[in-house]
């Protein structure tokens, strides 16, 4: 075990060669030097620096919800990938959210024809948008950023913890998780 000693001495003392001594106690100063030591630890591990710089860092979290299943044909078709479906309102509307990731070719989720829509376990479709409407204003969002669509509720049919499947067009994403 280390151990340390302080000098103790409270008057001037002088070397042989009559230069002063330090007369600083020498555990205050090893002390000092572990407190800097300390802080400059917590920098650099708050900020990661010893890490080597071939590792690649994780990616932010997606907005997607957990166990949120992916559909390759929707994404090349429509250019959108589905993030999540959730109840909202009060039980009242079900949100549908998107990614765009070609905004030319989601002129899709746009038209009556081939609009989004969402089938319970039972096979209701959830394709009214209620009062709220689903109608855009100008052109789809830049790719990479995000929009919903909401639609009536009825009856609250879809529960949180429930699955669904989300219909575009004629393709399908099953399996998704309510939120």
């Amino acid at each position: 075990m280390l151990q340390l000693e302080a000098d103790t001495t409270t008057g001037p003392s002088t070397e042989p060669d009559g230069r002063r001594r330090r007369t600083r106690p020498r555990a205050r100063h090893i002390l000092g030097i572990v407190a800097i030591a300390a802080v400059v630890a917590v920098i650099l591990s708050g900020r990661g620096w010893w890490a080597d710089s071939s590792t690649p860092r994780r990616a932010d979290p997606s907005p997607a919800a957990a166990g949120m299943p992916t559909s390759a044909a929707i994404e090349s078709t429509y250019g959108i990938r589905f993030l999540g479906v959730d109840v909202t309102a009060g039980g009242g509307m079900i949100e549908l959210r998107y990614q765009i990731l070609d905004n030319a070719k989601t002129a899709a989720v746009h038209d009556a024809e081939t609009a989004p829509f969402v089938v319970d376990s039972r096979g209701v479709h959830y394709a009214d948008p209620g009062m709220v409407g689903h109608t855009h204003v100008g052109t789809t969002k830049s790719p990479g950023t995000t929009d919903y669509i909401l639609l009536a509720n009825s009856r609250g049919g879809v529960q949180p913890g429930s699955m669904v499947t989300i219909r575009i067009g004629s393709l399908e994403l099953r399996d998704v998780p309510v939120l």
